[in-house]
């Protein structure tokens, strides 16, 4: 026994005497790639993590009610609309019309398929427009004869086309789905190239109180579309992304059935006593900036109450028993509030209502109204557009101008046609056009 231990102590003796450069730098490397990776391995983790994004979104909604961002993430429609409003090819690879403008021919981009491997055909597009006939010439050439000629139907064949189960024509495919009720409270979408796109998980809140505190929790890692940023000014993990809404322009609308504002120049008055909003764009006409359609050529009402002073102060909105009422919604209060203050300073008395929604009677009425992608404004202005007219403005020049801009199909025609529209209108002052509303995202560094 003495001797067998007396021979594998020089074994060890010797192997480590021959060896112990190489078991030394053995050692020394070991050590080094256990200490690196206990250094990059959480980074390793996260970067692993941020394949799937966690995202907030506030409304509720269903299948048939999904937000549009999510929308064109499943699919596309026939046309897909760039930031000037103008239509471009999509699951349309071109289209065009008849002399009249009233039928459209449209041939399809049949190299597409559906999620579910189904190719794409002209029997596949749904769109359910007021006054449009779908017919299938063959299976890539899609007709569609109107009643009367519509120069923006192709803006609104954009829309993005969904199949029943979220089956759609895009780079995301819909995987998982949760409900409570008839109400998404989860979408989940794997893209099909893993390797470019990460997972996007969406999870739904009744109101921002709620995502905000899901954020807090952990459970989403981004907020969308947050009206304001409130008490994540203050995070130092956290980024705000803030976004104008060019779609979209905050304005105070006149009744024009109460006398007070009969006068365009006592509106005109009235635009010119509103100092401006701080920290947001004005807008100046029911345009927007970025659309082709839109034009400068205006009227500028620039702040000056001096002015406003000398026109009001003949106006019966100048007597001490005159007191106009400002209806709005919860979120604009503070904006009623600067326009009930710079009213004041000009002898206009009024006092704020706030509503839930759009009062049968009203005197002043601040609200974001949304702007279409194509600078087609006739359910706004037109006289006879009762539901939506909410100013109840009649002029039948506007009214024509309306007319001949949704059928003429020269898009240098069309220019000249909005040109004078928010010319006419924007002197004319059935609203104050104030700014452009702003959105925030959040997002966890």
């Amino acid at each position: 026994m003495g001797k067998k231990l007396q021979y594998l102590f020089f074994f060890l003796q010797t192997f480590l005497t021959r060896h112990k450069s190489v078991l030394f730098l053995s050692f020394f490397l070991g050590f080094l790639i256990t200490a690196i990776s206990r250094i990059i391995f959480p980074y390793l983790t996260s970067a692993l993590e941020s394949k799937t994004e966690t995202i907030g979104i506030i409304g509720q909604f269903n299948e048939s009610s999904l937000p549009l961002s999510i929308e064109n993430k499943i699919s596309m429609g026939l046309t897909h609309l760039l930031a000037s409003g103008e239509a471009s090819p999509a699951a349309a690879l071109s289209w065009k019309t008849n002399d009249k403008g009233n039928i459209y021919t449209i041939t399809l981009d049949n190299s597409l398929k559906w999620h579910d491997g189904k190719e794409f055909t002209a029997s596949d597009v749904v769109y359910q427009l007021k006054g449009a006939q779908f017919k299938v010439i063959t299976k890539n050439i899609l007709e569609i004869d109107l009643t009367d000629p519509y120069s923006p139907l192709p803006v609104l064949l954009s829309h993005p086309l969904i199949r029943e189960g979220l089956i759609g024509l895009g780079p995301y495919v819909v995987t998982k789905e949760n409900f409570k009720g008839d109400t998404l409270t989860e979408l989940i979408l794997t893209p099909q190239k893993k390797e470019s796109l990460p997972i996007l998980r969406y999870r739904f809140y009744n109101n921002s109180k709620d995502a905000v505190l899901a954020f807090k929790l952990g459970e989403i890692n981004t907020i969308e579309s947050l009206n304001n940023p409130g008490e994540f000014l203050s995070w130092k993990n956290a980024e705000i992304e803030e976004t104008t809404k060019y779609d979209l322009y905050t304005g105070v609308f006149f009744n024009l059935d109460n006398p007070n504002f009969k006068e365009k120049e006592v509106r005109q008055a009235l635009s010119y006593a509103i100092s401006p909003i701080d920290s947001y764009e004005k807008a100046l006409t029911p345009i927007s900036p970025l659309s082709w359609g839109y034009s400068k050529r205006i009227r500028l009402y620039s702040y000056d109450p001096e002015s406003a002073l000398k026109i009001l102060s003949k106006s019966p909105l100048a007597s001490d028993s005159s007191q106009l009422t400002i209806s709005t919604f919860p979120s604009l209060l503070s904006t009623a509030q600067k326009v009930k203050d710079s009213w004041g300073k000009v002898g206009v008395k009024s006092k704020i209502k706030v509503s839930t929604d759009i009062p049968d009677n009203f005197d002043v009425m601040i609200l974001s109204q949304r702007i279409p992608p194509d600078p087609d404004q006739y359910q706004y202005w037109e006289s006879n557009q009762d539901q939506t007219n909410i100013t109840g403005y009649s002029n039948p020049k506007i009214d024509k101008l309306l007319e001949d801009g949704r059928r003429e199909q020269d898009i240098e025609k069309r220019k000249k046609i909005y040109a004078d529209f928010q010319r006419y209108l924007v002197d004319d002052a059935p609203v104050v056009f104030l700014y452009y509303p702003k959105n925030y995202t959040v997002v966890r560094k």
